[in-house]
């Protein structure tokens, strides 16, 4: 990666900070009902002795509020490092403080001084790691140099980036197999009923679209065709990576099986071929195939027949405890509305003048550019 003087101002830590802010809020209130205000005789929750939480707690508390406190600190773009750790910890206080009061009115929720305090004490080691990365010039400039010679410039490129890391984070769920909108474990595990044709070319259809959808963002995504190949490759990897890894950290084996069924990989190696067929067209083209392919996946699925053979091997991954199940509930939610997202980005891509062309000082190889 070659060095460079002085990379343009980024806003990917400020989208990342307010997408993960966001996810915090969904995690930790939702179902959001009912709300109920607590009995007049109860002290304020900050100020009470009741502490209901387990080492476990603690642990998810601070590391559910280290990401938050690494992005925050990464927003200024000149800071000492204590500023980048105070900003980092005054940010997880903050929300923190608000989630747990909020909280306070959720019957099925604990309002808890101890769980403040293990939120407040990651969001600052990530203001920490935060201040260790921005010290690094040589990192910095590798980064630096990644994001703005491989990705689309500005603040629309900054927003695609985001997106991607959101959809990457959704699928660190074992319990939604690769290139799947969601996994619904509600029909009992038993007596499963066979499977037909149809079911198997309506699952690889879904993922079909899922990997046509996503490989044309990924492709729309960077400046150059030649970036397209390794970005979409190493997105793929670092999902599946990410699925192994949450399921070895629960102690279960990787059901690869199940995420890479028979349909599935079907689907996904059609997908693959039609992504080499297109790619060669204009941005135009790409933008309205993977538009129509993501809103697709988004209808597929209520009527699709359910994947029951994924059943039995997914089915140990639905967690339903405390943080666990507010992840799953989150990550669910992020795929569905992901693909939404996603056409939303692709139609303000579609608006610029020149497809989220390069840099003005480097449009002298505008040939080799996606869309030229």
């Amino acid at each position: 990666m070659r060095p460079i003087q002085r990379s343009p101002r980024s806003h990917l830590p400020h989208l990342l900070a307010a997408l993960y802010a966001a996810a915090i809020v969904f995690a930790s209130l939702s179902p959001f009902g009912p709300w109920l205000a607590p009995p007049a005789s109860a002290p304020f929750w900050a100020l009470s002795a009741d502490v209901h939480s387990t080492r476990f707690d603690w642990l998810v508390n601070i590391a559910a509020y280290l990401p938050l406190g690494f992005f925050a600190a990464l927003m200024p773009r000149r800071a000492h490092p204590i500023r980048r750790i105070a900003v980092g910890a005054g940010v997880g206080f903050l929300l923190s403080f608000a989630t747990e009061t909020a909280q306070a009115y959720l019957p099925t929720r604990d309002a808890s001084l101890l769980d403040w305090f293990t939120n407040t004490v990651g969001a600052a080691a990530g203001g920490a790691f935060a201040a260790r990365f921005a010290r690094s010039a040589r990192m910095k400039r590798w980064v630096a140099g990644a994001r703005h010679q491989i990705f689309l410039p500005g603040k629309l490129g900054d927003a695609g980036l985001a997106l991607l890391a959101l959809w990457l984070v959704a699928q660190s769920n074992p319990a939604i197999g690769l290139f799947a909108i969601s996994f619904d474990p509600s029909v009992a595990v038993g007596a499963l009923p066979p499977r037909d044709a149809a079911a198997f070319l309506a699952s690889a259809f879904e993922s079909l679209l899922l990997t046509l959808g996503l490989g044309l963002f990924v492709a729309l995504l960077v400046r150059e065709r030649r970036h397209f190949g390794p970005a979409l490759l190493a997105t793929v990897v670092v999902a599946s990576a990410c699925k192994g890894a949450v399921a070895a950290a629960m102690l279960r084996p990787a059901p690869w099986e199940s995420w890479l069924r028979p349909e599935v990989s079907f689907g996904i190696a059609v997908g693959v071929l039609l992504l080499l067929a297109l790619i060669h067209f204009a941005r135009p083209v790409l933008i309205v195939a993977s538009t129509v392919a993501l809103l697709l996946s988004v209808v597929l699925p209520p009527i699709v027949s359910d994947a029951q053979t994924s059943r039995v091997a997914l089915s140990i991954f639905d967690w339903r405890y405390g943080q666990l199940l507010n992840f799953n509930g989150l990550t669910h939610t992020v795929l569905r509305v992901w693909p939404l997202a996603a056409a939303a980005w692709l139609f303000a891509l579609a608006g610029q003048p020149e497809w989220g062309a390069a840099d003005p000082d480097s449009r002298g190889n505008s040939s080799a550019k996606m869309g030229g």
